[in-house]
C-alpha cells in the first residue's frame, strides 16, 4: 500500500528518486498533449486522441491528473502522468504510467501523490 503525500506542498517542491533524475510534480495541462503522447508511445500504449484529451481536459474538482517532469537532454520532460477520479470514497489511480528506464520510484510519487489529492478532497 502506498502512503498518500500530504497535498499541502506537493506541486512546490523537487523530489529526489531513488535512481533517476530529480522530478517535479504539476497538473497537467493543454500543451503537455504531445509530450503525453510521446511518452505513452514509448511504453508502448495506445495514444489514442481521445485518451489524450481525458489526460489534458479535467475537471480539477472531480479528477486530478498529475505530470512528472525532469531535466533530460536539456529540457523538461514528461517522464510520468497518472490521474485519479476525485469524486469516488476509495479511489485509486486510475492511470498511472512512468518512463522506468529514466526513473527508478517515480510510479510510487505518483500514487502517493494522487492518494494525497483523493484524501485532501474527501476531507475538504
Amino acid at each position: 500500500m502506498v502512503e498518500p503525500l500530504d497535498p499541502g506542498a506537493l506541486l512546490a517542491r523537487t523530489y529526489e528518486l531513488p535512481a533517476g533524475p530529480r522530478v517535479r510534480l504539476r497538473y497537467a495541462r493543454r500543451s503537455d498533449a504531445p509530450a503525453l503522447r510521446d511518452l505513452l508511445e514509448r511504453r508502448g500504449i495506445e495514444a489514442g486522441d481521445v485518451a489524450l484529451e481525458r489526460l489534458v481536459r479535467y475537471d480539477p474538482t472531480r479528477r486530478a491528473v498529475i505530470c512528472a517532469t525532469a531535466p533530460i537532454a536539456g529540457t523538461e520532460a514528461i517522464v510520468g502522468v497518472g490521474a485519479i477520479d476525485l469524486a469516488r470514497p476509495d479511489a485509486e489511480p486510475e492511470t498511472l504510467v512512468v518512463d522506468e528506464r529514466l526513473t527508478c520510484g517515480l510510479a510510487e510519487l505518483l500514487a502517493a501523490a494522487l492518494l494525497g489529492r483523493a484524501r485532501a478532497r474527501r476531507v475538504a
